[in-house]
């Protein structure tokens, strides 16, 4: 009788033993100063080299080669204590979808295909695109990452891949213009040996309504994001840069990102990481920013940033940037989660960052 009984109960042990799931978390803390104009400060932040967050991740496996997979994360700001991401649980990524010989395929709150290709080519150690990372300086929120959104990204074919993205910004709101914030992006992906490129498109419904306020009547119109990334890695030396352009926006002249509405502007980023360098690895960065059409709306940004891993888990970071604005522009030195110093529009700003991070 127990010979049967633990013959019946194997099948429902296999089925379970072919799942996974698994807690994660990344804790970075730092102490910042900056100088802007002769006037100093100090403060704590949280996230500039890695995002404080933690998350879960699992996958099961349903046969055929395909695996249903799903992924939750939420942004933690160490300083407080308080969730970021205006508060949402899990605020930085919330999706599950399946993985196959056909591809991937992710529904929920999703990195779009833009953000991921910056990522890829502003260079780091501890995470590309951040502290000291010219382009992390002049990210634009809203195609960062959207909700109510679905990525498909393609098996790879000889080193080419493609990635499709769809997001309904209003998703249904009575109170909003049905296409407010719909987004669509494709992205090419090309890797060989040392080398890589991409190509990413984006466009992004925006409203710019002189009041400011939006409502259902609101009209809405068109903005195009295109993207050139490409890096080399050379062995004692890896090389990065990226250019990304914004069009269509006409009469838009001050970002909104609850409008989703952003200047006509031009983004590059030159960035080199250097390993094996006392132990650790140093992050050099150059680039800027331009409105089309305004010469008071320029920013130049450079880096330089050198990571010392402890351990597998744990690192020490430390750094100096520097931003350069225009008088239409006002851009400071970001983490990858805080928005950083900030600095009033014509104002330079100089900041220096002593971090330590650890991954559980």
């Amino acid at each position: 009788m127990k010979r049967w009984l633990l013959l019946a109960a194997l099948p429902c042990c296999s089925a379970y033993a072919q799942s996974s799931a698994t807690l994660y978390g990344t804790l970075d803390e730092s102490v910042q100063w900056g100088n802007s104009g002769g006037v100093t400060s100090t403060r704590i932040d949280s996230g500039n080299a890695l995002a404080s967050a933690f998350g879960f991740t699992g996958q099961e496996d349903i046969g055929g080669g395909t695996k249903v997979i799903y992924k939750l994360e939420g942004g933690l700001n160490l300083s407080t204590g308080q969730s970021t991401n205006n508060g949402a649980l899990f605020g930085r990524e919330a999706w599950v979808g399946a993985t196959g010989e056909f591809g991937r395929v992710q529904i929920g709150l999703n990195y779009t295909p833009f953000m991921l290709s910056m990522v890829t080519y502003s260079l780091g150690e501890l995470n590309n695109l951040a502290w000291g990372n010219a382009a992390n300086n002049y990210l634009f929120v809203p195609w960062d990452r959207m909700p109510n959104s679905v990525r498909y990204t393609s098996p790879e074919f000889f080193g080419l891949s493609a990635r499709a993205f769809y997001a309904l910004g209003a998703n249904g709101s009575s109170t909003l213009p049905r296409t407010l914030g719909n987004t669509a992006s494709l992205g090419l992906s090309y890797r060989h040996g040392p080398f890589s490129a991409d190509l990413t498109y984006l466009q992004q419904s925006f409203a710019n309504p002189a009041s400011g306020a939006v409502t259902a009547s609101t009209s809405t119109a068109m903005g195009n994001y295109e993207f050139m990334g490409l890096s080399y890695d050379f062995g004692i030396f890896k090389a990065g840069g990226l250019f990304a352009m914004h069009r269509g926006a006409t009469g838009v002249t001050a970002v909104n990102s609850s409008n989703y509405a952003n200047p006509n502007n031009d983004i590059y980023e030159i960035s080199m990481l250097v390993p094996n360098v006392a132990g650790g690895s140093l992050m050099l960065s150059y680039g800027g920013y331009k409105v089309l059409g305004d010469s008071n709306g320029r920013s130049t940004s450079y880096g330089i940033r050198y990571d010392y891993r402890l351990s597998k888990r744990s690192a020490v970071y430390a750094g100096v940037s520097e931003v350069r604005n225009g008088a239409s522009v006002g851009f400071g030195v970001s983490g990858v989660s805080n928005g950083g110093i900030t600095v009033s529009p014509g104002k330079n700003l100089t900041a220096a960052v002593l971090g330590f991070n650890t991954r559980f």
